[in-house]
């Protein structure tokens, strides 16, 4: 009996539903319209919201929902649309004294109607993280792979928002060309993340598929990339098929043509101590990368869908780290 293979594995974690809130949209509705596409409404939902006054009669909490609502029944992902007009104003509140407390949420606890175009991340009735829309822009909605491809955007070019660091061990399914045009830049932003805290750490080990090694050659941002952290004595390991292998690059090269290196996209850092537990802050998402580890694993469960997860978990990341190194 042959091993498990890497959807297999991948089966084996679960994750949080998490939902994307909108609040106080004033950009027009073409950029609300990219953010659904770059997330993805099978892994956040996204509804446009006002923020209220914390009411007197009802004590704070980390939660939503419309004025007077039960905890039980508060804003939850499936409680929401994908943005396509079926949302009325006003359908969704959320209580202002939320966004106050939290450190990692861009809001410094003025009036509520000073507040625009803030997008914050939620799981079932909590707030997980808030950024606003223009840094989600600068991020992902605004850019193009070609900038990833071409190296037109570096590695100390990329920094992960709030919302999206905060999907981290959520679960997703995200589309590739034509079903969506956006989707597959959140498993490159997030890979060049990685890859990033390789190239600052400058040692420990970087495990990267590619499902054809040629990719490597052909795109000259990867290629620098590459170069980059190999330089810094990152042990560094890369996976695909074997179709043109890289030059004069100083990595081990794993080919292979069975699913685990044709249908995956994974970047794996693992320190050079191991995986750890790393306390996080709004502001530390690499440092806990460096220090910690931090794992990208996605598989293409059909053409041009992807199934995936990223995390700072120790164990997780302890775990893919392993069944790469003993099965491919």
């Amino acid at each position: 009996m042959g091993h498990v293979t890497l959807e297999q594995f991948l089966d084996r974690f679960d994750g949080p539903e998490r939902s994307v809130v909108v609040v106080n949209r004033t950009d027009p509705d073409p950029v609300l319209n990219m953010l659904v596409d770059t997330f993805g409404d099978d892994v956040v939902r996204v509804a446009d919201a006002s923020a209220v006054p914390d009411p007197s009669d009802r004590p704070a909490t980390d939660g939503a929902g419309p004025i007077g609502a039960d905890r039980d029944v508060g804003l939850t992902a499936r409680d929401l649309t994908a943005a396509d007009g079926d949302v009325e104003e006003g359908d969704v509140s959320l209580d202002v004294d939320v966004l106050r407390r939290r450190e990692d949420i861009p809001f410094d606890g003025g009036d509520p109607a000073d507040i625009e175009n803030l997008v914050l991340l939620m799981e079932g009735d909590d707030v997980v993280a808030g950024s606003t829309l223009a840094e989600l822009g600068d991020a992902v909605l605004f850019v193009n792979s070609d900038l990833y491809v071409t190296g037109s955007r570096s590695l100390g070019d990329v920094d992960l928002p709030s919302v999206i660091s905060g999907l981290n061990d959520a679960t997703f399914t995200l589309r590739g060309y034509p079903e969506s045009n956006r989707q597959k830049l959140l498993l490159i932003t997030i890979s060049r993340f990685i890859e990033r805290a390789a190239w600052l750490s400058g040692d420990g080990t970087l495990r990267s598929s590619f499902q054809r090694l040629s990719r490597i050659d052909d795109e000259v941002g990867t290629r620098n990339v590459y170069e980059r952290v190999t330089g810094t004595g990152v042990d560094t390991h890369l996976y695909g098929v074997a179709d043109e292998l890289p030059r004069d690059l100083d990595a081990v090269i794993h080919a292979g043509d069975d699913r685990d290196f044709t249908d995956s996209w994974f970047v794996v850092y693992r320190p050079s101590e191991g995986p750890k537990r790393v306390e996080s802050d709004p502001d530390s998402d690499l440092e806990r990368g460096i220090e910690g580890g931090v794992a990208l694993l996605a598989v293409e469960t059909d053409p041009r869908t992807w199934r995936g997860l990223w995390t700072f978990d120790a164990e997780r990341i302890s775990r893919v780290n392993r069944y790469i190194e003993r099965n491919l």
